[in-house]
């Protein structure tokens, strides 16, 4: 069984931070930001059946669910950099 938002997820975050001036970008924040997320979001399981995976693949590569993950991922974004679990650097 595997939650298949956090390949789409990390790919999503992946492409924002880049664009993200002042967020910091060290493996804590990326975790915490990945996690909350997570959190966030339902999640989106596969039993392991080639259809089942496909099918949720499908609705993960939409514009629209990615739009919608994106603004989640935004938010985390700027929540972690506004307050990180490690000293200012």
């Amino acid at each position: 069984m595997k939650n298949l938002l956090e390949g789409t997820v990390k790919g999503i975050y992946d492409e924002l931070i880049a664009k993200t001036s002042g967020a910091c970008t060290c493996e804590i924040c990326e975790t915490d930001v990945l996690a909350y997320v997570l959190n966030k979001t339902r999640p989106r399981y596969s039993g392991g059946t080639d259809t089942g995976m496909a099918l949720l693949a499908l609705d993960l590569q939409k514009d629209q669910t990615r739009a919608q993950l994106a603004v989640v991922v935004l938010d985390a974004i700027q929540r972690i950099a506004s307050n990180p679990r490690h000293p200012q650097r």
